[in-house]
């Protein structure tokens, strides 16, 4: 058991699958009761209705798309109508793009630009005054490695993880006071139905079958996708009591696959 969770609040964007559903399970497992949203109302509605059954937590769905900014506030509204506060937000909607400069259009970097960037900086704007309405909180950004290590055909999830590793470390100096704590989780390639998505796309690229691309895929983690459920226990020590002196920082889980050494 994680310390500190039991009882909390907790948003999570993009949880109805991938790396938000295992986190938004790993929430309700420890006791937290959740308020997710996602864009596809039907498949929000089984996993919510999912996680309800499993782990008998109190959890609601809201059918958002966070690129827009009434829908952020709709979400956050309701979290707050159901809980009166929010504790934990775990910011991790993400859209996919393969491909470098000339095949990334103004309306596709748009459209990345407003669900992940933005997106993630407007919810936590939304969600921050009752953070420090209850004395304190934990946010958690969901990046991805091409923040630290970019490679062409990953050229725009690189530029807005980026972004939002900065913003993360800019954020908890400003939070600092306030005592909520930002941090980044950053996976390499999961396995997930995007994962599969993104193979399809680079298979197409590179004339190779997705088999290949996966294989290729797989080899570069050093011999298997990263489990979300290992980059849910990354996110539930953040937002534990465990995890009280950390804020800041970008915890990189990728089975040793980056180069580098930060």
């Amino acid at each position: 058991m994680y310390q500190g969770i039991a009882g909390k609040v907790a948003l999570v964007t993009g949880g109805s699958r991938g790396i938000g559903k295992a986190i938004a399970i790993g929430l309700a497992s420890e006791g937290a009761r959740l308020a997710i949203c996602a864009r596809d109302e039907a498949e929000l509605k089984i996993t919510v209705d999912e996680i309800r059954v499993q782990t008998h937590t109190d959890i609601i769905g809201v059918k958002a798309n966070v690129m827009k900014l009434n829908d952020i506030r709709r979400v956050v509204n309701a979290a707050v109508k159901k809980y009166s506060h929010v504790d934990i937000l775990i910011n991790n909607a993400a859209g996919l793009h393969i491909g470098g400069l000339l095949t990334t259009s103004d309306e596709t970097l748009e459209d990345h630009i407003q669900t992940k960037l933005l997106g993630y900086i407007r919810t936590a704007r939304e969600i921050i005054p009752y953070m420090k309405s209850v004395g304190g909180g934990k946010i958690i950004n969901i990046t991805g490695v091409e923040a630290k290590e970019p490679a062409p055909l990953f050229m725009l999830p690189g530029i807005i993880n980026a972004a939002i590793t900065n913003f993360t470390k800019s954020l908890s100096k400003e939070l600092a006071n306030d005592k909520i704590a930002v941090n980044c989780v950053s996976p390499a390639t999961a396995d997930t139905s995007l994962s599969a998505a993104a193979f399809q796309a680079l298979a197409a690229i590179s004339g190779k079958s997705m088999e290949e691309a996966r294989a290729m895929a797989i080899r570069s983690v050093n011999g298997s996708l990263i489990d979300p459920q290992d980059i849910a226990n990354i996110v539930l020590f953040l937002v534990s009591d465990l995890a009280k002196a950390i804020t800041g920082t970008s915890i990189t889980v990728d089975a040793g696959a980056l180069n580098g050494i930060w």
